[in-house]
């Protein structure tokens, strides 16, 4: 694990600047959002333990164990903040993530994560002919291809404002994708990106794609953003955790899925796409620590995409490469919409 190879200087890179030692009201706020979502993990990883042959007694008794060590963890946090030096979301991600795996609860959401997949999946084919049939207008077909990242990036189980929802079916994306605020979004350097892209001949070449939840935002968002890129001639590397966290996508989920998603949409096949593990497993990324193999792989590339509000906002979205680098993010927490002077369900599109 080193830092990411296309930090512009990884000795002044923060991750996440949200100093939640020093900030009590963001402390309150996240060692209670924390405590509460914790119900929600547990739900879904009992059930999943439970349909995989283990007791449902041993499950609660697993699920117990591990409410009682976290919640005095947070709260002595909560309480003492100097004994455990600087603290960011980052940090509390890693920390649940330690007492769910001690307890045997690694990847709570793969049932949810198979359900969204299969539920997503049949619908890929359309999202492309609607993006291929846009051939004729270059700005109008760029324009698609982002807003579907946003309307697929409200899947997100570690957001109250839509996790609720998606335990009980979720919202429609093309619902979402009509919803969508209208421009100028809270940060919104479309036209910078569209004159790049598509007035100067800059075509990235090889872009590192940093990707975020399984569902609708994997396959309806994400897949149809980088088949655009690889039908223009970039190579694509999609980046994924190696650990399981939330609703997002592992490499080895993304490697169990991606026959099934070239069998529905036969274009994708023999495009420049390769998979990496980012080496991390946080639902937000701390770029001074990555895979060797991430990398070797971004060595020559010439654009990062940061997806997703944990890996484009909450950390990230000041980050400086020695590339091209854009974020793109809906907004499904209102304390991280505050921070940056939005509202839920904001959208930022940042190119720098």
């Amino acid at each position: 694990m080193s830092p990411f190879t296309k930090l512009r200087d990884p000795a002044s890179y923060v991750a996440c600047e949200w100093d939640l030692s020093a900030d009590l009201e963001g402390r309150t706020y996240w060692v209670e959002f924390f405590k509460r979502h914790l119900a929600t993990f547990l739900t879904l990883g009992k059930a999943a333990g439970v349909a995989r042959g283990c007791e449902v007694g041993d499950c609660e008794q697993r699920a117990l164990e591990c409410v009682r060590e976290f919640e005095a963890h947070f709260d002595s946090f909560h309480a003492r903040p100097r004994e455990f030096g600087r603290v960011s979301i980052i940090e509390l991600g890693a920390w649940r993530n330690e007492f769910l795996w001690k307890h045997g609860f690694e990847d709570c959401f793969i049932d949810l994560k198979d359900r969204e997949n299969a539920s997503a999946l049949p619908l890929l084919p359309k999202i492309c002919r609607e993006i291929d049939s846009l051939e004729h207008d270059p700005a109008a077909q760029l324009r698609a291809v982002i807003e579907g990242v946003f309307a697929g990036n409200i899947f997100d189980m570690g957001a109250e404002a839509t996790a609720k929802q998606f335990l009980h079916g979720g919202p429609d994306f093309f619902a979402t994708r009509a919803k969508l605020p209208r421009r100028p979004w809270l940060i919104d350097s479309y036209d910078p990106l569209a004159e790049r892209w598509l007035g100067s001949q800059r075509f990235p070449r090889h872009v590192v794609f940093f990707i975020d939840n399984a569902g609708a935002d994997f396959l309806l968002g994400v897949v149809p953003m980088i088949r655009y890129l690889a039908h223009r001639g970039a190579r694509v590397t999609m980046a994924a955790n190696e650990k399981p966290t939330l609703n997002d996508m592992t490499v080895h989920d993304v490697k169990r899925w991606w026959p099934r998603v070239l069998e529905m949409e036969p274009s994708l096949v023999g495009l420049p796409i390769d998979l990496v593990s980012t080496g991390t497993g946080e639902p937000l990324i701390d770029l001074s620590r990555v895979s060797d193999e991430l990398n070797r792989a971004a060595e020559d590339a010439d654009l990062v995409i940061l997806e997703g509000m944990g890996r484009g906002v909450e950390s990230n979205l000041d980050a400086a490469f020695s590339c091209d680098a854009l974020n793109l993010a809906m907004l499904k927490d209102l304390a991280v919409a505050s921070r940056i002077g939005g509202g839920l369900y904001d959208v930022i599109c940042r190119f720098r």
